[in-house]
């Protein structure tokens, strides 16, 4: 069969969308599926990597230095497949705002967001009105009044919810907030009430509300308590970068010294981080180490009572991920509230065995990795040592965590918005 140049067009249906994020997360991964089911009528954001485009094509004329930690900060927005003419990008206040987050400005970064939101939508009010036909699929925290204007032209609107809702979110929070305060920012407080109110509307202007696992559809049953949005659920089970993780060998058995645990995303609360810090810190120095890869995201001087036990480094390129999992044994997600976790995906890809919670998409199985019975720091260290202590069994998890991976191939993903495309056709 003969591959057009932006991937294959498995033309299975004769439904459009129109796919927006402000941001990144997997919307890319989701435009690329859109793409190959001959379903995407565009993909509107505001960071989309193209050296022949603003602000990227500034990398030709810096110098050399210079030039090279640029082109290192915007290769970690590249997205491969998806065809640069289906793509419409609208305004930088992403850029601000990861500048923001970067200097530790969370709160000045959470209003530029918004305000980039608010600009946003109005950039896509023009393609929400025209003559063109499609569904629109958007994301939480920035679809509203994109939902409000295309339902008032008759679209079919999607609601991709990369969270659980915040009512549960809130009760998770409050109940560690007491025993682990100085694990949080100052200033870090519950989500307010007025976001919530927000998140409610944008469910109800909603047709379809997919999430990426059942702990999260479930948190949405339980926050909203509402039957009409229950009833608009479908759990769709995302994917991971197969061709960022294509070169990496097949994993090795076990290697000697101590067990390489690694922890990689927001260094948050919401994450666990505390009990990860606190769990290397119960054990000998020669049994395990601990490296921590994401945005700082708990005060400097919390953290200082671990730093001499971790390696930490700040948020990385993407392209640099599956090396750095690579060269570690096991990942670890104590989390307490997750939308999915494709990053557990990605640990299984690299080889990884995994120990994890199950406020997140369920991937652990007893042949790579294990479920935390609870969230604390005992169960966590004692999951730490029952590895240290198995060799054997951490052997075996590595073994079998690249054949797993494949169960959360890009192709399954696709295949299951088709199969969405095809329930909302009808």
């Amino acid at each position: 069969m003969h591959l057009p140049r932006w991937g294959r067009r498995l033309n299975l249906g004769a439904m459009k969308v129109g796919l927006f994020h402000p941001g990144t997360q997997h919307s890319w991964q989701t435009a690329r599926a859109l793409q190959e089911l001959d379903a995407l009528a565009f993909f509107a954001t505001s960071i989309f990597y193209d050296p022949d485009r603003w602000p990227y094509r500034i990398e030709r004329y810096l110098p050399g230095p210079i030039a090279r930690r640029f082109h290192a900060e915007f290769r970690r927005f590249a997205a491969s497949g998806i065809d640069p003419r289906l793509v419409r990008t609208h305004g930088l206040f992403e850029w601000v705002e990861r500048l923001c987050n970067r200097a530790g400005m969370l709160q000045l970064a959470k209003r530029i967001d918004r305000f980039g939101n608010r600009r946003f939508v109005r950039a896509l009010a023009p393609a929400i009105t025209g003559a063109e036909p499609f569904a629109l699929w958007g994301y939480n925290a920035s679809s509203l009044e994109s939902f409000r204007l295309a339902r008032s032209v008759g679209r079919t609107c999607i609601l991709d919810r990369t969270i659980g809702d915040f009512r549960p979110y809130n009760r998770a929070m409050a109940a560690i907030r007491g025993e682990y305060g100085d694990f949080f920012l100052p200033g870090e407080h519950a989500i307010r009430d007025k976001v919530i109110e927000r998140d409610d509307a944008e469910y109800r202007a909603a047709d379809v509300i997919v999430v990426g696992s059942e702990f999260a559809a479930q948190t949405v049953r339980d926050g909203a308590g509402d039957a009409d949005i229950a009833r608009k659920l479908r759990v769709l089970p995302y994917c991971y970068d197969e061709a960022l993780f294509a070169g990496l060998p097949a994993s090795r058995p076990a290697r000697e010294g101590p067990v390489r645990f690694l922890f990689l995303g927001q260094l948050s609360p919401r994450k666990g981080v505390h009990l990860a810090l606190e769990a290397i810190a119960r054990l000998p120095r020669d049994a395990a180490t601990l490296t921590l890869v994401g945005p700082m995201a708990i005060p400097a001087r919390t953290f200082e009572r671990f730093a001499d036990r971790v390696e930490y480094r700040p948020a990385v390129a993407r392209a640099d991920v599956p090396g750095i999992m690579a060269a570690h044994d096991v990942f670890l997600m104590p989390s307490y509230f997750e939308g999915a976790g494709i990053v557990l995906y990605e640990a299984l890809a690299a080889g990884m065995g995994i120990i994890q919670s199950g406020m997140c998409a369920e991937v652990a199985t007893p042949d790579t990795g294990l479920y935390l019975d609870r969230l604390d720091t005992a169960a966590l260290v004692a999951a730490m040592e029952s590895v240290i202590a198995d060799r054997a069994m951490l052997a075996g998890w590595r073994a079998h965590a690249q054949a797993k991976a494949r169960q959360y191939a890009f192709a399954g993903y696709r295949d299951r918005i088709g199969a969405l495309l095809a329930e909302l056709d009808r």
